[in-house]
């Protein structure tokens, strides 16, 4: 339903703008684990839309009797509403709950009748063949085109707003353009207590890195959760420098950035784990070395957990923790390597892949066209907190 735009292209529809205690593999600082923050969802590319689009519709006057045999026959003649979902509009409304310039537009119609039908999109029936059919079953018919909201609304400020603009319609307290609001509320709830600790993690591997000429100051720590509670499984610092020459070659390895590293970790954890049970001996690959997917740093090597995902599938609902919003490659990554949360402390608005309301605007983690989709957020330490503030041209 979220893809009515590319369903409909009608010159009569007009668009605007309205609006739990932390479990690391290896004990970690007690004072990194303060409860706090706020977390802020990522919208997605739907979300950024025009939140209204409007389509005609034709509404008829119906007799209360009458109102099931008029709707059917309409069934008949507009086959699913001619590809339009209709689900979060009151098929049929009284007179007093209509907004005031519908019920001057049947006025003449009131006073014969009780209820009035939305009859279908105009572009999916001729007036006169729909009034030609009505004729049949109607002794009168008195019928207008009205301007209805075609997308669902995201709240019921919405739809109560859109009831007194165009039409009666209703809130079903779901999300047509993202993921439901219930499934965000409680993965917010899981992470609440532990997303500093993690965060304050991340810092100090992006600090440590940094400090020690690897790369550039991002890090990101990868968490598996089982019955709510999470454990890291693999921390990793940006190495696009080691070994390459900072400020020398372009951008560095940028295989090498640290969610890319991360992933590596995961992978070679399950590639070991499989190579042990099957009795085979590990390969050695030179080339692999450029992927820098083994702990390089004390902080790396103290919290890796090299038994791999137990998931079975690289990264497949772990969740990841990020100083910075993955540039477009690793955001690509995260979302093949199938991870299920997402959460970092500093928008990339020129280089991020993951939002859909900055300037690249690719909202990669929750895209339909692609093969999965995750939750993802920014996480701030209060309400209000300013960004911390990140090199705007790093991909990080």
């Amino acid at each position: 339903m979220g893809d009515l735009d590319a369903e409909i292209q009608n010159p009569n529809e007009s668009e605007g703008d309205h609006d739990i205690a932390i479990s690391f593999s290896k004990p970690v600082a007690a004072e990194v684990a303060r409860k706090g923050g706020v977390f802020i969802p990522l919208k997605t590319t739907l979300e950024t839309r025009a939140r209204e689009k409007i389509g005609k519709v034709y509404v008829t006057s119906v007799p209360a009797k009458l109102a099931s045999t008029v709707l059917n026959l309409v069934r008949k003649l507009v086959p699913d509403d001619g590809g339009i979902d209709f689900q979060h509009l009151r098929r049929f409304a009284k007179l007093k709950d209509l907004p005031p310039h519908v019920r001057e537009l049947v006025a003449d119609a009131s006073a014969s009748s009780d209820l009035f039908l939305i009859a279908g999109p105009i572009i999916a029936i001729p007036f006169t063949d729909l009034l030609h059919e009505l004729t049949s079953i109607l002794k009168e018919v008195y019928m207008v085109e009205v301007d209805v909201p075609l997308l669902a609304p995201t709240s019921q400020e919405q739809a109560t707003s859109w009831t007194a603009k165009y039409w009666p319609t209703v809130y079903k307290k779901s999300n047509p353009f993202g993921p439901h609001p219930s499934i965000v509320e409680r993965a917010e709830e899981e992470m609440r207590g532990e997303v500093e600790g993690y965060m304050e993690l991340a810092e100090r591997v992006a600090r440590e890195g940094y400090e020690g000429n690897k790369g550039e100051k991002v890090g990101v720590v990868v968490v598996e959760r089982k019955e709510r509670k999470g454990r890291v499984v693999a921390v990793a610092g940006d190495a696009r420098w080691d070994g390459w020459g900072k400020g020398g070659r372009g951008s560095g390895n940028v295989v090498a950035h640290a969610v890319m590293r991360a992933i590596g970790m995961v992978a070679g954890g399950l590639k070991a784990r499989e190579e042990i049970d099957s009795g085979t001996e590990p390969k050695v690959d030179a080339i692999a070395d450029i992927f820098k997917d083994e702990a390089l740093l004390p902080i790396e090597k103290e919290h890796f957990d090299p038994s791999g995902n137990e998931n079975g599938y690289l990264c497949h609902e772990l969740e990841i923790y990020c100083t910075h919003e993955p540039c477009v490659m690793c955001s690509m990554a995260i979302v093949h390597s199938r991870f299920g949360r997402a959460v970092f402390k500093r928008r990339m608005g020129e280089t991020g892949g993951l939002c859909a309301d900055g300037e690249l605007g690719h909202g990669l983690f929750w895209r339909k066209e692609l093969n999965w989709t995750l939750l993802g957020w920014q996480w701030l330490h209060d309400v209000g907190e300013q960004e911390p503030e990140a090199n705007s041209h790093l991909h990080a």
